[in-house]
């Protein structure tokens, strides 16, 4: 007998027979929508937890800071070792991000030193990597041409006191008011860095004490060419902090070092590796370990997170399996009465000269037909029932929270919501290969038994 022979004989033994194979294609249907709904809701669990986590920060960002350990021999976040970072496999670049310490040195604007910042954050970054940083800016433009220009945040001219007014009314709290205005402009601003010094106008007498006024000593000039928008991925210094070309810092450094007497910094505070791919992070991150130095990345997050959502992932995936069992167990009952149903019809196929493996292939074939049939249908019927579940979940009252909650995490960074239940193309071709299988293994055995059975004793029922 030919393929097609044995196509048609399946096609009709499955229609002479209407009503068992609906039944047993509904098994498969219901099977197939169940595990396929199981695994699309953890998919959509697992692409909230991608959203939220890119929210959180950068996942191929790696800021790498010296070690803690005070040894003479330790390895130093220098020159160097950035160098060496910036030629590991798969990092694209290995970034300076220097920190400034003022000591008792101040920020000041404004004429005779009106406005002053004693706690201000200012980042050196190379010249040449400052764009690659992620900073956008809102005005201005970067430092190029002159020296001393820099970069200010979004609030940082909220980060200054006025020197003339009273103690509680001296600062702009713009965190409880947003339309508040800072005391000056920060784009095109002129700032010094100034030492604070007291100097006496009057010694004390019998009925008075001695009296003093502050003094400001220059130390360097900077001017504000440009403003970031804040961006907490990028850094913190984008919000409230003073970005400078490292170049500028380094020599800022050392006149502060003549005046306070600080020694050199042996190392950078800082330096901020970015990785080619999320795959390569934890690999780079235990390499960058390796060479002594601290690291903190979103993988520590986001690898317990996936790992979560690969357990609730085959969880799911593994209720909508017993349904399919049961679908399974449903066709192989169907077959088993198939056969004693038509236990002549098999007696005379091999009076006739029939052979063994035709037979059995005409079981298995109808066995296949019904996981395919049921198969196709749950598929369609799935894609149903996730755009009704969707589509509900959306037009409820924040709809966007529930995507997220439903979807196993909160979008507690504000930005955009997901789709509780997603189907890939794989997870549909999976599950159709899976009820063809599933139809296949169930037919076995009715299909061996089938082929057992003696054609005379056939014959005579």
């Amino acid at each position: 007998m030919s393929f097609f022979d044995i196509m048609q004989m399946c096609i009709r033994n499955l229609y002479r027979r209407k009503g068992r194979t609906a039944l047993t294609v509904s098994g498969v249907i219901i099977g197939c929508c169940a595990i396929v709904i199981m695994v699309s809701l953890g998919i959509g669990m697992k692409q909230a937890q991608d959203q939220m986590l890119a929210q959180m920060g950068n996942l191929t960002r790696i800021t790498v800071t010296p070690s803690p350990a005070k040894d003479a021999h330790k390895t130093l976040l220098d020159k160097k070792a950035v160098k060496q970072m910036g030629q590991l496999p798969d990092v694209t670049s290995a970034i300076v991000k220097n920190t400034l310490d003022l000591g008792e040195l101040q920020l000041t604007a404004g004429e005779k030193n009106r406005f002053q910042n004693a706690s201000a954050t200012i980042i050196g970054i190379p010249e040449k990597d400052l764009e690659k940083m992620g900073y956008t800016l809102t005005d201005g433009k970067y430092p190029k041409n002159r020296a001393f220009e820099v970069l200010a945040g979004q609030h940082f001219a909220y980060q200054f006191t006025d020197s003339r007014r009273p103690e509680g009314k001296n600062v702009v709290d713009y965190w409880d008011n947003e339309d508040a205005k800072p005391f000056f402009k920060a784009m095109g601003t002129e700032l010094s860095v100034a030492e604070k010094k007291q100097k006496k106008t009057s010694e004390p007498g019998e009925n008075q004490t001695a009296s003093s006024v502050a003094e400001w000593k220059e130390i360097q000039k900077l001017k504000i060419v440009g403003q970031l928008k804040e961006n907490y991925d990028a850094g913190e210094e984008t919000g409230s902090g003073l970005i400078m070309r490292l170049s500028d810092m380094e020599k800022l450094q050392k006149q502060i070092q003549k005046i306070s007497g600080q020694k050199k910094a042996k190392e950078y505070s800082q330096v901020v590796v970015n990785v080619k791919d999320i795959k390569s992070v934890e690999q780079v991150e235990n390499m960058v370990r390796q060479m002594g130095f601290q690291t903190y990345s979103m993988e520590s997050i986001r690898k317990p997170m996936e790992k979560d959502a690969r357990q609730k992932q085959m969880m799911l995936g593994g209720l909508g399996a017993i349904s399919l069992l049961v679908a399974a167990i449903g066709i192989a009952n169907t077959m088993i009465m198939s056969i004693t149903e038509r236990t002549r019809e098999i007696g005379i196929m091999k009076a006739v000269g029939c052979f063994l493996g035709d037979i059995r292939k005409e079981f298995l074939l109808e066995a296949a037909a019904i996981g395919f049939l049921g198969g196709s249908i749950g598929i369609l019927l799935s894609y149903l029932v996730s755009w009704l579940m969707n589509h509900i979940s959306s037009l409820a009252p924040g709809g966007g929270d529930m995507d997220m909650m439903a979807a196993g995490g909160m979008d507690m960074m504000g930005g955009g919501s997901t789709v509780m239940s997603v189907i890939p193309l794989w997870l549909a071709g999976f599950a159709l290969l899976f009820s063809v299988f599933m139809g296949v293994a169930a037919g076995y055995y009715p299909a061996n038994k089938a082929v057992k059975i003696s054609a005379l004793e056939a014959m005579k029922s």
